[in-house]
């Protein structure tokens, strides 16, 4: 039985730094089961072709030189309009598979992608290993009866089937590793140097690594690709999460399990995994590319510690993701880190407000938090790297401010991105009109005009709108719909380049021509930031002169 997996393009304006690693444990878990298995990595091969979209040529070739059972396609929520545009090239040259997907770009919204994307037969709702597994043997055995096969949502007819949903993994120690051998890793390594520190500078042979599934945190930004149990509540519930934890209950009962907002594997499995990667590919840098491995101290307390039990510090160096509050909390954890072989650690540390990282992304950090972990990555000599946002729902000009005024005070230049309200994540669930209305002038009116809509023409209004969204969110660095309920995106922009250049005086100067033109407060700066303002000091020294001369 002969299986494909399509990895879509993604980032065509940067190389290619991740390995796909949903391909490479399927295809590892089809190896195992004797099966044919090959990988179709579009956004390695683009690399070979400009960088820029495979050509519908190559990708025919590709597909029809062989007669595949089954073809897999996944990827981010940023992949929906390629992989929406390579669907019917690929049902088109291989009629007779079966066509499967899985990963973040449809999990959340699965009887919706089915309706936009037909040639689909069938989607794997979040983690796809043990789900997958069973697909697999069921088209093998020739019957072909996945009613009974957990996390799965198919086409039945015209309408869709939800079976079962399926308890996320406990034992994280039974995924196999990759099938390497099957990627591209020659592509890749081409790549490998990525401008975080000296060590990932001068790679030449860097590998990426995957082992934490899930987040503690509750960024309300952010979503898990359907491999949390808030993920699980928001898919099963459709964004209500309470509806959705009564499925989730009821599958842990079933299954005897606790399913958890954050997942790891034992500190040996991915040490080990390091261990294969130098043995068998002699890398010289790895990027562990879990979501936030600093928020489980234990854990990554545990994994140094074998790294340099193993020698590994010596060897290979490495890089991950990180969050304040858990650095903040306990700054040790930066030289134990470090001492195993870390070169950089990346933050998310989103804004400077307080009252927007309270009331608007809720990550259970504070302007404290990430104030004490830049003085303790400096106090280790280690290059702060970080990342921040504008555009949050409730987030002001006085707000804006306090994260130009933290660059200021700590010497940082940083481009912030604008808020994307990703499908799946809890700000598009909460803001879900506001997003679509701004895609469709119809939907716009029908709400805010109260217009009386048949049930099925405004159920195509919306999927429609929902269609033109997310084809807008194939790229994280460019605009998409707003969730700010303050600022439009044309301002976002000009604010976003005047912070980047820490021009206070523009963009307080603007803040007075708005708020004189509209008295809308969220144009109205505190005293707090006169010292930034020229207008505020003009004034004042306008009243000096005034007062001294009577």
């Amino acid at each position: 039985m002969k299986t494909l997996f399509i990895v879509p393009e993604i980032r065509l304006d940067s190389a290619p730094t991740t390995i796909p690693f949903w391909a490479g444990i399927l295809a590892a878990i089809v190896e195992k089961k004797h099966g044919d298995v090959a990988i179709l990595d579009l956004n390695a091969i683009r690399m070979s072709y400009g960088g820029g979209l495979v050509s519908s040529k190559i990708i025919k070739d590709e597909i029809t030189s062989e007669k595949w059972d089954i073809i897999g396609i996944g990827g981010l929520t940023t992949t929906y309009g390629r992989i929406k545009s390579l669907a019917p090239l690929i049902r088109k040259h291989s009629p007779d598979a079966i066509f499967i997907a899985g990963g973040g770009w449809c999990s959340y919204n699965p009887t919706e992608i089915l309706q936009l994307v037909p040639e689909l037969d069938m989607i794997c709702i979040g983690e796809g290993e043990e789900t997958f597994s069973e697909f697999y043997d069921e088209v093998a055995s020739g019957r072909k009866n996945f009613e009974n096969i957990n996390g799965l949502c198919l086409r039945n007819g015209e309408s869709f089937k939800f079976t079962n949903p399926r308890a996320l993994i406990s034992n994280l120690d039974t995924i196999p590793y990759p099938a390497y051998d099957l990627l591209e890793l020659d592509i890749y390594f081409k790549y490998s140097s990525l401008p975080y520190s000296v060590d990932s500078f001068n790679s030449k042979r860097r590998l990426s690594t995957v082992w934490e599934r899930g987040c503690p945190r509750g960024c309300t930004f952010c979503s898990h690709n359907g491999m949390s149990r808030i993920d699980l509540q928001n898919i099963y519930g459709n964004g209500d999460r309470k509806r959705g934890e009564l499925l989730v209950r009821a599958s842990d009962k079933a299954n005897n399990t606790f399913q958890l907002p954050a997942r790891w594997p034992s500190a040996k499995y991915a040490v080990d995994n390091v261990k294969l990667l130098i043995e068998k590919y002699n890398i010289d840098f790895f990027m562990a590319v879990d979501e936030n491995m600093t928020s489980n101290l234990k854990w990554t307390e545990e994994f140094c510690q074998l790294y340099i039990d193993e020698g590994l510090h010596k060897l290979v160096k490495w890089g991950t993701l990180g969050d304040a509050p858990s650095v903040a909390t306990h700054p040790e954890i930066i030289k134990t880190m470090k001492d195993a072989g870390c070169s950089y650690i990346s933050f998310g540390f989103e804004s400077a407000s307080d009252k927007v990282l309270n009331a608007d992304i809720k990550k259970g950090q504070t302007r404290h938090h990430i104030q004490k972990t830049l003085d303790t990555l400096k106090k280790e000599n280690m290059r702060p790297i970080s990342t921040f946002m504008i555009g949050n729902p409730h987030e002001d000009i006085n707000d804006l401010m306090e994260t130009v005024d933290f660059w200021i005070q700590n010497g940082a230049e940083i481009d912030p991105f604008i808020c994307t309200p990703y499908v799946g994540s809890p700000i598009f669930y909460d803001n879900q009109d506001f997003i679509l209305m701004q895609y469709d002038p119809r939907l716009k009116l029908i709400i805010e005009k109260g217009i009386e809509m048949p049930k099925e023409a405004l159920k195509r209004i919306r999927l429609e709108a929902l269609d033109k969204f997310m084809q807008d969110c194939g790229d994280a660095f460019q605009y998409t719909a707003t969730v700010s309920k303050y600022f439009s995106v044309p301002e976002l922009f000009a604010l976003k380049r005047f912070m980047y250049t820490h021009d206070t005086k523009r963009m307080l100067a603007w803040a007075h021509e708005r708020f004189d033109q509209t008295g809308l407060q969220q144009w109205h700066h505190n005293e707090k930031w006169e010292k930034y303002c020229s207008i505020c000091l003009a004034k004042k020294e306008l009243a000096k002169c005034h007062t001294n001369t009577n």
